[in-house]
């Protein structure tokens, strides 16, 4: 008896020890290999004369499906697909009452839905393929899917194919083929039959095959494509880009005595008031907000304000909480230490409310259009490193009402100190400032760098907007209009790598906008050039042929 348990004490420690050699203490190596088809239990792919009811596919490890959504057949039938899994094989059944279309192709894609049940690895780009006729379409047609904003390939996307003209078919059918874009943005779909088809490109958010909601991104060919013999040679090439959403107020408030903001959705193209219960002075947009000051003596209950947002008519009623009171100050809000400047530029005052230059005299400081004070006088002032008085002329900004700019005759490489006494400035509501000192210096010419952007090939008849850009930040924009060629130059960047937007500015107001899709307007065109990088000290000329980067975006 003693030896029987030993012998099965024996037996139980060699199991142990062989589990143990196969084992690693880390895990083993992660499983990156997605399923693996058996062709020879699964339904055979690419048959013809096949009307199929059920169709069963094997694979070599469990499986499970992420998301049926994904699959689709094409053309469509007109009942629904009932997909079932389990283990290791996956079964699609047509409904009895499904008549398929006879001298069809059809082909049924998963997309990425099968994927293994331990680690979720799919089956990239499975699809079973069989014909009710005698042969199998072989039609195919390719292209690349770009972003309209940068020019970049996109992933991912759903390149779709309609056989009816009718626009708002992506909206509310699935596509009659379609096809995934890999990580170069291209696409293949294959299998098609001859004709004429809508094509659309989706960033489909929700995986339902339809342009049905705001945040998804879509591109489009304007016309009817062809698919025959002649298909296979030409590439299409799609442009993605957000759409424009109609302009909606997303929040207002009165935030402040006399200010009121109402944010929108997207930055507002333009917005006039109609009429106000209150005495509007200014109206600014800033960002995707619009700031509205009005003045008025006392605070009232509430402020009705009709306005225009671009097309629309608002009436808004805004509810004043009580405590508002007047300010009692005008705070400069780019009080800053540390500020560089380039000799050749300005310096700009941002205050808190839309400011005045004083037209008074307060002692012995007098503001005007050229400002001087004696070193020996307690007036506003900028004073070098030195203690030497220099002459400044200060004026309001003309788009921001809210913003001074302030210029002189810099010299290079000086600390400067610029003292502002009570009264340099007014406010909305006789606000004035308190004493303010701001230290300044400026940089040396050359330390810094200067471009000179040589354009041709403009069109005359277009308006053009030209963005310099510094790791993604704006640094400069230029509007161009009536110019086949034109010379733009840059002065005092700080040196490094830079880029260039050229945006066909087709609305004309100022800025990059994506398409409408229902409008049939497409997104602006947006060429995006990488300049040489900028040197200290260093004049840069670029030669920029808007011609030869439309060429090079349809060849890559």
């Amino acid at each position: 008896m003693i030896l029987n348990k030993q012998i099965f004490l024996f037996l139980l420690l060699l199991i142990f020890t062989g589990c143990a050699k196969r084992a690693s203490l880390s895990g083993g190596p992660k499983d990156i290999t997605p399923p693996v088809l058996d062709t020879l239990k699964s339904t055979r792919n690419y048959q013809t004369d096949f009307y199929p009811r059920t169709v069963k596919f094997y694979f070599d490890e469990w499986i499970t499906l992420k998301n049926k959504n994904q699959i689709l057949i094409s053309p469509p039938t007109d009942k629904k697909l009932d997909i079932s899994y389990r283990g290791k094989h996956v079964k699609v059944e047509f409904d009895k009452s499904d008549t398929l279309r006879a001298n069809t192709t059809y082909t049924i894609n998963f997309g990425k839905s099968i994927v293994d049940f331990t680690e979720g690895n799919p089956v990239e780009n499975f699809s079973f393929v069989f014909s009710t006729g005698d042969k199998i379409d072989s039609l195919e047609i390719e292209g690349k899917v770009i972003g309209a904003n940068d020019g970049k390939p996109q992933k991912d996307i759903t390149v779709m194919l309609y056989d009816t003209n009718e626009d708002s078919i992506v909206t509310f059918s699935k596509p009659y083929y379609f096809a995934n874009t890999g990580k170069n943005g291209k696409f293949k779909i294959s299998h098609i039959k001859p004709g004429y088809f809508k094509i659309f490109a989706l960033k489909d958010k929700n995986n339902n095959y339809l342009f049905d909601m705001d945040e998804e991104e879509i591109g489009f060919v304007d016309t009817m494509v062809l698919i025959n013999d002649d298909t296979i040679k030409k590439k299409i090439l799609i442009k993605l880009f957000k759409p424009i959403p109609p302009l909606r107020i997303t929040d207002k408030s009165v935030s402040a005595f006399g200010k009121i903001k109402i944010e929108y959705n997207r930055t507002p193209d333009s917005i006039r008031i109609l009429s106000s219960s209150v005495s509007i002075y200014e109206n600014e947009i800033k960002g995707d907000s619009c700031l509205i000051w009005y003045n008025n003596t006392a605070t009232p209950d509430s402020i009705n304000i009709v306005l225009k947002n671009e097309a629309k008519i608002d009436t808004l009623i805004f509810k004043i909480r009580k405590g508002y009171k007047k300010p009692v100050k005008l705070i400069l809000k780019s009080n800053k230490t540390g500020i560089k400047l380039y000799p050749e530029k300005n310096l700009i005052l941002e205050f808190n409310q839309p400011v005045f230059l004083s037209d008074v005299k307060k002692g012995k400081m007098i503001v005007k259009d050229s400002i001087y004070f004696k070193a020996d006088t307690l007036d506003s002032e900028i004073r070098d490193t030195m203690l030497n008085t220099i002459t400044f002329d200060v004026a309001k900004d003309t788009i921001d009402p809210d913003r001074l700019i302030l210029s002189a005759k810099w010299k290079e490489g000086t600390n400067y100190i610029l003292r502002l006494l009570p009264g340099f400035a007014k406010g909305l509501y006789k606000t004035t400032n308190d004493t303010v000192l701001i230290n300044f210096s400026i940089g040396k010419k050359e330390n810094y760098s200067n471009l000179t952007i040589h354009l041709d090939s403009l069109d005359k008849g277009k308006t053009y907007v030209v963005v310099l850009k510094k790791q993604k930040k704006e640094i400069e924009k230029k509007i161009i209009q009536k110019r086949v060629k034109y010379n733009i130059n840059f002065y005092g960047l700080i040196p490094g790598k830079y880029t260039l937007d050229i945006i066909e500015d087709t609305n004309k107001n100022g800025k990059w906008d994506g398409g409408d899709y229902f409008k049939k307007t497409e997104a602006e065109k947006k060429y995006t050039f990488s300049l040489s990088e900028l040197k200290k000290n260093w004049d840069q000329e670029e030669n920029i042929t808007i011609q030869s980067k439309q060429k090079n975006d349809i060849k890559k």
